[in-house]
């Protein structure tokens, strides 16, 4: 910690040591606040909240996560991430269609993860997101298959004019419809291939070697339903624990839901979360914004910070707050030095926790 203008302070991040990720591997081993902060965000979309952060604190990490991809929760964060990869959002998000099904048969295993893409790429909200039969063949290519339009014109073409109607053999399947376009992307080998891909580098923030990817898409491609034991392999991995050790930065729409389950022990509305976070997102640096909202919902009802009696043993306060919002314990000069800022003026834990959700350390959950 160092010491700033008019007495106030900044956190400087604690290095976890180059031995962290390699400890943490065995799936038997009890997962600690960093590592339940950081799968909670990334299959949950938000920090655990108090009842989860009780029953999965200390539990081993295999464990944690069956239960997790067993839940509808887990599987609507997914989804969520899904529309956001196809730009879903705003005035293309679909609201009270046939998605809002989806979760739910993810969670009980009657839909697959390719088989929700599927669906996506048939709603209406993808056909107006993506105008025109060189629009959309172009995306679903890309964004289904991975593959660079510029070097398969020839498949564009035939896409286009299966678009609209014509019949041709694109990407070695009959299509005559717009319909078409979309079933045969879906469920070409390609598309396993770049699924899983994108979905490890978004787990674990690093790519993934073409072998791997290479083995993993084939096996999806085989298995449809095997995504959700991929992904627990790729959080058992080395790969993943080298994320927990060093944080990822949230997203806006990540760092808006952090920050109310921080403060306030719930989530916010979707309408809330979305609000904020398009107005994050349309600046080019949303720290300041950031500052803003985190200052107003330290003075708002039900996310306040203690204050006088309410604080309590101000040392175990502090221990706890780094805990819920860093994943580590403080240093020993941490500690007392913010022991001393929360307990010396009323506003004290105020200042303690705005310091600590303006840190670089907390927005690199």
């Amino acid at each position: 910690m160092e010491a700033g203008l008019s007495g106030r302070f900044t956190i400087v991040p604690s290095m976890p040591s180059p031995q962290r990720a390699e400890s943490e591997l065995d799936p038997a081993t009890a997962i600690d606040d960093r590592w339940l902060r950081a799968i909670s965000i990334d299959l949950l979309g938000r920090p655990p909240l108090a009842p989860e952060r009780e029953r999965w604190l200390g539990q081993p990490l295999a464990d944690v996560l069956d239960e997790l991809w067993g839940l509808e929760l887990t599987w609507g964060h997914w989804l969520d991430e899904q529309l956001y990869f196809f730009m879903l959002i705003d005035q293309f998000r679909p609201v009270g269609t046939s998605l809002d099904e989806l979760p739910e048969r993810l969670q009980k295993g009657t839909l697959t993860a390719g088989e929700a893409l599927h669906r996506i790429g048939l709603s209406t909200s993808f056909d107006l997101r993506n105008p025109g039969a060189d629009t959309f063949v172009t995306v679903v290519m890309e964004q289904f298959c991975g593959v660079e339009v510029q070097s398969s014109r020839r498949e564009l073409e035939i896409g286009k004019g299966a678009y609209d109607g014509r019949a041709g053999v694109f990407m070695g399947s009959r299509a005559k419809s717009q319909s078409d376009v979309v079933e045969v992307a879906a469920g070409h080998k390609n598309a396993a291939r770049f699924l899983v891909g994108r979905e490890y580098e978004r787990l674990t923030r690093a790519p993934m070697s073409k072998r791997d990817r290479a083995r993993a898409g084939k096996r999806l491609h085989r298995e449809p339903g095997a995504y959700p034991d991929l992904a627990k392999e790729w959080m058992n991995s080395e790969a993943y624990a080298e994320r927990v050790a060093r944080g990822a930065p949230m997203s806006n729409r990540t760092w808006v839901r952090a920050v109310h389950v921080d403060l306030g022990g719930a989530p916010p509305s979707g309408a809330t979360t979305e609000a904020l976070r398009s107005a994050l997102d349309g600046l080019g640096d949303p720290a300041p914004l950031r500052s803003t909202i985190a200052r107003m919902l330290l003075e708002a009802d039900g996310t306040r910070a203690p204050r006088g009696p309410e604080l309590g043993d101000a040392g175990a306060w502090v221990e706890d707050v780094f805990q819920r919002l860093l994943g580590r314990a403080p240093t020993g000069d941490e500690k007392v030095a913010f022991s001393r800022v929360a307990s010396e003026t009323g506003d004290g834990p105020t200042l303690v926790l705005y310091t600590l959700l303006s840190s670089p350390e907390y927005e690199s959950s």
